[in-house]
């Protein structure tokens, strides 16, 4: 049997579509996406998010706000005495990129006495994420507002997440 250069482009072009089809089509197979809602371990906020403002309220009216400004960060504190290094300051945001928590199951009940509330604004997003932070003795709780879902974290990240101890 003998094909003409048109013939042999024509079997080239159909042979490469089916494997395209081929792996399309066995790709979630082999690779299957994982979503968020099925893991029991979920990250604060989404992966290469760019952290634009974070403000941290305290129970007692102080305040920290940390505002990128270009590639470097400004802080202005309430009733807060913060001395953080540049240095320091990108590893908190780090922390709260790459931190992880697991999902809680049950809805809990823990008195607001100690809560830190946490909103960040992120590159991209029209509306800040709120957080409610409780710093516990064994682990860090932090309830997601617009998930409405609560992460349990251990209890080193509290120091790595607030910058300061209350």
């Amino acid at each position: 049997m003998k094909l003409s250069r048109t013939g042999w482009n024509n079997v080239i072009i159909f042979s490469v579509m089916i494997i395209i089809l081929l792996i399309n089509a066995t790709n979630e197979k082999l690779f299957p996406t994982a979503t968020d809602d099925n893991h029991a371990e979920q990250s604060i906020l989404p992966l290469h998010s760019v952290i634009l403002t974070l403000t941290m309220d305290f129970p007692g009216g102080e305040r920290i706000l940390f505002e990128r400004i270009g590639r470097s960060w400004q802080l202005t504190t309430k009733g807060v005495i913060l001395g953080k290094t540049d240095q320091q300051i990108e590893q908190l945001m780090f922390a709260w990129q790459q931190s992880t928590g697991l999902v809680q199951a049950a809805e809990i009940i823990i008195a607001n006495d100690h809560a830190i509330t946490v909103k960040i604004a992120l590159a991209g997003e029209e509306q800040a994420r709120d957080f409610t932070l409780y710093p516990l003795h064994d682990q860090l709780l932090i309830f997601q507002q617009q998930h409405n879902r609560w992460l349990a974290l251990p209890a080193a990240l509290t120091q790595q997440l607030i910058p300061t101890s209350f």
